[in-house]
Order: C-alpha cells, then structure tokens, then sequence
C-alpha cells in the first residue's frame, strides 16, 4: 500500500484527523447481505485510529477520492477494512464513513505482516 500518490502526498500519510459515520445504514450489512457481520459505527472508527492501520486508495471509488483502512477494532477483535471518503477535496483531514466489513483472510495476513501486499 505504499507509494501511491493522492494529491500529491503518499496515501498512507494523508491527514485523518476526524472521522464521523453519517449514515449507519452502510455499516449494517446483514440487511444487504445474508450471514454478514453487522459493524457499529464505534468499531469502525476504532479500527480507521489503530495506530498499526493500512492506508490504500479503494479501488472501487466511483469519484476516486474514497480510500480504505485496514485496521484492528479491539470492540470486536478484529480487523476490519473501512471506505472513507473525504469532507473535502483536497483532504482537509474530516473523513466519512462509507462502508465497513470484517477484513478477509489475506488482508488479515497482509495487515499482521504474514503476507506482502504483492502476493
């Protein structure tokens, strides 16, 4: 996840100072999807703060300004992946929550340092 540029500056180093969850809906996953885990808006912010976090622009961002946080939510002891979109374009460090689930296997591995990102 490192070297990707985003206005200029490395992804994994742009500012997130706050982050807010707009719209709990997107985090209720079990409405959407049978068998899904269900996050709380605490949890996903929690993991977006983790001090070990992953940063990557999301590569299904339909604006291209979305990017993704691999992170460990000790509220549900496990790694979860959080789409954040910015308040602002350039990122001002105001971030929303778009969409959170459990981290798959291979990012568990990738954010645990068991795995490279490149396979």
């Amino acid at each position: 996840m490192e070297g990707d540029l985003y206005d200029g500056v490395p992804v994994e180093r742009l500012p997130i100072d706050t982050v807010d969850v707009p719209d709990e809906a997107h985090l209720r996953r079990s409405d959407r999807y049978s068998g899904a885990v269900d996050i709380k808006p605490e949890h996903a912010v929690e993991a977006v703060f983790d001090p070990h976090r992953l940063v990557a622009r999301d590569p299904k961002s339909r604006t291209g300004e979305a990017i993704r946080v691999v992170g460990y939510s000790a509220g549900m002891d496990r790694v979860l992946v959080v789409v954040l979109v910015p308040e602002g374009h350039p990122p001002g460090g105001l971030w929303h929550v778009a969409t959170a689930w459990p981290a798959d296997g291979r990012l568990r591995r990738i954010y645990c340092g068991k795995e490279s990102e490149d396979g």
